[in-house]
């Protein structure tokens, strides 16, 4: 038989009382504690141990119902014995007496043990019998053994005490230990349990059986790795919930009252709002849910709901709960003996489901008054806002004036440390009490649009649109307007565009204006020329509005510097400006604007695919980091997928193909593909063709709806499906989509080469297919207007497309003047791939020497900004399949960190001192180091070091 854990003391406490009955000293023992202390479990172990010692055992259970039938306990026990079944337990007045007579006479006959269980229940006249049995048991061969239900009502009745009042000893049973917990849970798994598994049941249940069983179960269910998320399945959680509930129907209406105050108020600020959320903290999309983030050990001591257990303020706990001071102290009394309270000076439910049952307890009326009450007590006692916002979200209807402004000032206070999400929900429900139109409406649906924009930019956009129909005057559309982000105006429908330019014509020329309505008008001008409603020839307006502001165009305002950006793209875009015109102006722009994550909500964005093209990049990386920190920070998913895009743009700009990918997995992993913009979707569109990445054009082509914000802009799919064409062994299919976005963009008036290169690409296909004429024609298209943009990577790039489809020493003269011109350039990858050409053009001339000078460089540049196809090419025609330039092929499938890690491990610098160094964790370096493993197929460190020429080493890491 399985030993009964924890409870040898009082085992032996009675088994000891059944020796000395066996003497004929008999004595009555009483079992206390609250529910689930398990008190049942140690009676029904106890007939076994009395059959060993020769005693016949006698059982009774109390119970609620039974307690108008006299005699009923009484009954129940003697029941077995000749001349003692129920129709002889009719009250009289010597019947007591012969019954006690009969157990005395039995006794001599053999040994017993009487049990009676939740004593607190019994009849009143077996209460009296207990009581006078009681007071014979010393010269009895039997001994009696109750257990009481602490905290219950009946528990402190007058007959009860007094028959425990004779008990010879209390037996209370107190919480398990934790050395009990580790056996029960070894019980339970069949092996040893982990020392964190142990600690999170021990704290999860409080060394209470009853809690101790279901967190037992769910980790039983939950597998070894568990323990630091003790949820009891379904069924088991149905049970406990119901055997909770039993026990508080049956307390006195101001036990249940402080019970619900303290299910109400008895809340943490994070569970108040999100019980899965960390305050200030927004979900990063890209982390499995229920895993820690990477170098994060799980936390298993994080039970559901003790975590959240803190002290509360005991007055309003009373008020709400409608007692006085020592009313209070009573009924918390009652639910500490109970078991349903921890220990401690200030009330705290024993375990989560305590709380979960008494909430499920309530009725929908009893439920909404409590809440109400509770936010209106919060709000009145000048708590935080958002405590009292928790329980009106709480409540179906909030259309008191009070409610609506405690909403709004709780979603001030969650957007100011962060939590968006929460803000949002505390804004959605205010907008329940809202009337359903006019000013006040409006404002709360532009303050909600405000909290979703970084998390749920759909959301956003048709609040936006919602709140522009509701505004009532041109002064309140303008601002409203102006704090806008562009790339949700741009998707807004037709008439709240109209409505935006209307306001913008009713203000007037900002240049008449001053002070906040010039700014707002500059910020209108700045929005409409973005989404550029009038249509293609809008935009060739661009360039002379910016020359029209001077040689140094003001940028003293955040709306300014919005202007100017918008200005500068389309000036990039229509080509109206020279490369180095555009550098000048945008590195201002920089330079006056702070780094950060609101950025993503301007048009400032458009400020990188601008110094891209115009290949001016040593300022907006750093910039652009900056703002990606702060963005990680504060953990909004919208401007971390932004940053990301923008950080994959200019990547990519500079030929850093392998990092460029990285940055546009993160922006896919943050949910852009949803509601990227024209730009950022085109940005993430050229790092899949350029890295001829078919996993990220298909997804980029699953996730994406079919056109862009409007109809006469090009659609980056059409480029994409083109790339996949020329993968797939169609170059005449991959043709016409590149010619299909080249009509469009002719069309919208994208004319730069330095934007996306179509014409080159569209030349190359052409020459695939036979087609030369078409084919020299544009690429001498692409070349002229490669000079007139004037940057080197652009012209640089148009010469190698003319080289390539150019037969002879004049094809080979074209693609030297490209190597030339891509030497110095910011672009690595394009400079890898001119000499990879020429490499290969003079390997087929038979300039042998000349041919592997610039195919090492091709191999070594696309290693080093990680272009891996250029990299195998390059080394194939050196040394072929099998011999070493295989070498640098494996190792540029290494991503960054990858490379870092692998290259201290190849020159022999420890693991630890690796995560020292490069401050990550051990487990980090583990993982990165055994992913370089498989990469460069080899089965360790010894291995390793063969490539240590082609890593980084300390010196560099």
């Amino acid at each position: 038989m399985t030993p009964l854990r924890g409870r040898e003391r009082e085992l032996d406490l009675i088994s000891a009382a059944m020796e000395s009955a066996r003497r004929g000293d008999g004595r009555l023992l009483a079992v206390t504690g609250g529910l689930g202390s398990g008190k049942t479990a140690l009676l029904r172990r106890l007939p076994a141990l009395a059959e060993r010692r020769g005693l016949r055992t006698l059982t009774a259970g109390c119970a609620p119902q039974e307690q108008d039938f006299p005699f009923g306990v009484v009954g129940q026990l003697l029941d077995p014995l000749p001349g003692c079944g129920p129709l002889d337990l009719v009250p009289g007045p010597d019947r007591s007496a012969e019954l006690l007579s009969s157990v005395a006479d039995l006794s001599r006959d053999q040994p017993l043990l009487l049990l009676v269980d939740d004593l607190q229940w019994a009849d009143p006249a077996s209460l009296r019998w207990l009581g006078e049995l009681a007071q014979r048991l010393a010269g009895l061969h039997a001994v009696v053994v109750v257990s009481l239900r602490e905290g219950e009502p009946g528990a402190d009745a007058p007959p009860v005490q007094t028959c425990v009042e004779r008990a010879a000893r209390l037996v209370h049973l107190a919480p398990l230990p934790v050395e009990t917990v580790a056996d029960l849970v070894a019980d339970h798994l069949g092996h040893p349990g982990e020392p964190g598994q142990i600690a999170a049941c021990h704290e999860a249940s409080g060394g209470n059986p009853l809690f101790l069983s279901a967190a037992l179960t769910a980790l039983a269910a939950a597998g070894p790795a568990a323990g630091h998320a003790l949820a009891a399945p379904e069924p088991r959680r149905v049970a406990l919930h119901e055997r909770l509930a039993v026990a508080l129907r049956s307390q006195p209406a101001p036990v249940r009252r402080l019970a619900r105050a303290l299910a109400v108020l008895d809340q943490g600020p994070d569970r108040e709002t999100d019980p899965d959320h960390e305050p200030g903290r927004e979900a990063d999309p890209a982390q499995e849910p229920g895993r820690p983030a990477e170098g994060q050990e799980p936390d298993l001591l994080a039970v559901p709901g003790h975590e959240h257990c803190r002290e509360v303020d005991v007055e309003l706990v009373s008020r709400l709960a409608e007692l006085d001071t020592a009313g209070c102290e009573d009924a918390a009394r009652s639910l500490r003996r109970l078991g349903l309270l921890t220990d401690g000076p200030a009330p705290c439910f024993a375990h989560p489901a305590v709380r979960e049952a008494v909430e499920e307890s309530m009725t929908p009326a009893e439920h909404e008054d409590i809440h109400l009450r509770a936010a209106q007590l919060l709000h009145n006692g000048g708590h935080p806002a958002e405590r009292a916002a928790a329980q009106l979200l709480a409540v179906t209807s909030c259309h008191d004036a009070w409610t609506v402004e405690v909403l709004q000032a709780a979603a001030t206070a969650a957007r100011r440390r962060g939590a968006l999400r929460e803000a949002s929900r505390y804004l959605r429900h205010a907008l329940l009490g809202s009337s359903p139109s006019g000013a006040d409406r409006a404002a709360l649906l532009l303050d909600l649009a405000a909290s979703e924009r970084d998390i749920d930019p759909q959301a956003a956009l048709r609040h936006l649109s919602q709140a522009f129909l509701l505004l009532p005057t041109t002064t309140a559309r303008a601002l409203a307007a102006a704090r806008t982000p562009p790339f949700l105006l741009g998707s807004c429908p037709p008439p709240v565009i109209d409505i935006v330019a209307k306001v913008a014509a009713d203000l007037g020329d900002p240049d008449t204006l001053t002070g906040a309505e010039r700014q707002a008008a500059l910020r209108l001008e700045a929005r409409l020329r973005h989404v550029a409603v009038a249509g293609p020839g809008e935009m060739s307006q661009c360039a002379p509005r910016l020359r029209a502001l001077g040689a140094a165009p003001p940028m003293g305002t955040a709306a300014e510097r919005e202007l100017v950006t918008v200005l500068l793209h389309g000036a990039t875009v229509t080509q109206r400006m020279t490369g180095a015109e555009v550098a000048h102006q945008a590195e201002r722009v920089l330079q006056h604007e702070p780094a950060s994550p609101g950025h993503v909500h301007t048009a400032l964005p458009h400020l990188c695919g601008v110094l891209a093209a115009a290949e001016s990049l040593d300022a907006i990386g750093p910039w652009l980091t900056i703002a990606q920190e702060r963005a990680r920070r504060d953990g909004a998913s919208v401007p971390r997928a932004v940053i990301a895009a923008e950080l994959a743009h200019v990547l990519l700009a500079r030929g850093r193909l392998q990092e460029a990918r990285a940055h546009a997995e993160e922006a896919v992993a943050h949910g852009i593909m949803e509601w990227a913009t024209l730009p950022a979707m085109t940005a993430l569109v050229m790092v899949a063709v350029q890295s001829r990445d078919t996993g990220l054009a298909r997804l980029l082509l699953g996730h994406r709806r079919e056109t862009a914000d409007h109809d006469y802009r090009p659609s980056p799919l059409q480029l994409l499906r083109g790339s996949v064409a020329v993968t797939g062994g169609d170059p005449a299919t991959a043709l016409e989509y590149v010619l299909d976005w080249g009509r469009s963009a002719e069309r919208a008036e994208w004319r730069n080469p330095a934007l996306v290169p179509w014409r080159s690409w569209a030349a190359g296909l052409h020459h695939r297919l036979g087609q030369t004429r078409k084919a020299h024609d544009l690429a001498d298209e692409e070349y002229e207007r490669a000079v007139a943009w004037g940057t080197p990577v652009v012209i640089g790039r148009a010469r190698r497309v003319k080289g390539a489809i150019t037969e002879g020493e004049r094809g080979i003269e074209l693609l030297r003047e490209s190597a030339a011109l891509l030497q110095g350039s910011v672009n690595a990858m394009e400079a890898a791939r001119t000499e990879l050409l020429l490499g290969r053009r003079l390997l087929a001339a038979g300039r042998g020497a000349e041919a592997e000078e610039r195919l090492g460089r091709a191999r070594d540049r696309a290693l080093a900004c990680g272009v891996p196809w250029i990299a195998e090419v390059a080394s194939r025609e050196l040394a072929g399949p099998a011999g070493s330039g295989q070498q640098p092929v494996a190792v540029s499938a290494l991503t960054r960190a990858e490379r870092r890690v692998a290259g201290l491990a190849a020159h022999g610098v420890p693991n630890k001192n690796i995560a020292e160094r490069l401050e990550v964790s051990s487990r980090a370096v583990e993982k990165h180091l055994t992913s370089a493993y498989r990469k460069l197929k080899v089965a360790g460190r010894a291995e390793l070091a063969a490539f240590s020429p082609l890593l980084p080493g300390p010196a560099d890491a």
